[in-house]
C-alpha cells in the first residue's frame, strides 16, 4: 500500500474544490435565507411572523458559520505547500499507513479520489498530533489500534 493511484497535488487539488463549492451552496443558501426573509411581510398573525423570522434567523446564523469554517480551511489549505515533499510528517503532509491514507491539512472527513478514499484530518487530531515529527517505517498507536507509517509525501 506504498503506492497510491493519485499525486499530492491532485489530492489537494480535490479538497480546495470540494470546500469551495461547499462554500458556495453555503452562499446560496444564505442569499436565498435573506431573500425569504425580506420577502416575509408581517400578518396579522404575528406570533406566526415572529416564529418563522426567528427560525429564518437561526438557519441564517448556521449558515454563516458554515461559511466561516469553509474560508477558515480554504485559508490553512493556501498556506500548505502539496508541490513540497518532507521525511518528517507535519501539517501538509500525505500520510501512506497500514490501515488508510491520511492527508494532515483541516478536519473534513474522507474524500475519494481515483477510487481511493482518503481521510482529510487537522494537524490538531489526536492521531495527526501523535503522527507528528515521524518518519516512513515508525509504528504509533491510538485508542489500541496501531497504525505502520508506510510513506510520507
Amino acid at each position: 500500500m506504498n503506492h497510491i493511484p493519485f499525486s499530492k497535488i491532485e489530492l489537494h487539488q480535490e479538497l480546495v474544490g470540494q470546500i469551495s463549492e461547499k462554500l458556495k451552496l453555503i452562499s446560496d443558501s444564505i442569499r436565498q435565507l435573506k431573500d425569504s426573509s425580506a420577502e416575509d411581510t408581517k400578518s396579522s398573525a404575528g406570533d406566526k411572523y415572529e416564529t418563522g423570522r426567528e427560525m429564518i434567523r437561526q438557519e441564517m446564523d448556521k449558515a454563516e458559520k458554515m461559511s466561516l469554517e469553509y474560508k477558515s480551511q480554504l485559508e490553512v489549505l493556501s498556506s500548505l505547500r502539496p508541490d513540497e515533499s518532507t521525511e518528517l510528517i507535519q501539517r501538509g503532509s500525505l500520510v501512506v499507513t497500514d490501515r488508510m491514507p491520511l492527508y494532515i491539512s483541516v478536519g473534513f472527513g474522507k474524500v475519494n479520489i481515483s477510487g481511493q478514499e482518503v481521510f482529510v484530518i487537522s494537524s490538531q487530531a489526536p492521531l495527526a498530533r501523535l503522527m507528528m515529527g515521524k518518519t516512513a517505517g515508525k509504528v504509533i498507536s491510538l485508542n489500541g489500534i496501531t497504525y505502520h507509517i508506510k510513506a510520507v509525501q
